[in-house]
């Protein structure tokens, strides 16, 4: 049985990560329309944040995951053309915490709007169980 090399699963997470952004790019809009009248009726502060955060185009969102992609390109690259240096492991174990810490995030944001945020179902069911493999495999 072959198993997934070091490099090949860190190149691996980029297309994972890009599904999760899909579904985010994919939802925010519709998700947008349909959650506005929920959030008045729980007029909160921390509703209200997150609400401008999410309320946003498909368009406009896919601007932001843009820049995420090339920042999570350029740290995979530097980690698999760098793998052997002391220092490029702990570079990218911090990215994968950074990326698990956003995983938690879309769960509080759920539990709090008492509704499904845009990329929840691909950070529960991908990329959070791949993040923690990615952990496992390069520490």
């Amino acid at each position: 049985m072959v198993f997934l090399d070091v490099n090949n699963a860190i190149w691996l997470f980029v297309i994972i990560f890009m599904l999760h952004d899909f579904e985010e790019i994919i939802s925010v809009e519709h998700w947008a329309n349909n959650t506005k009248s929920k959030l008045n009726e729980r007029n909160t502060w921390i509703n209200q944040r997150i609400w401008s955060f999410w309320n946003v185009n498909s368009y406009s969102f896919a601007k932001r995951d843009v820049v995420i992609f090339m920042v999570m390109s350029l740290i995979t690259v530097i980690t698999i053309f760098n793998l052997h240096q002391t220092w490029s492991i702990p570079l990218y174990t911090s990215f994968l915490v950074f990326i698990l810490f956003h995983n938690v995030l879309h769960i509080l944001q759920t539990i709090i709007l008492r509704t499904y945020t845009p990329g929840l179902y691909t950070a529960i069911l991908l990329v959070t169980p791949y993040s923690i493999f990615l952990l496992t495999l390069i520490n």
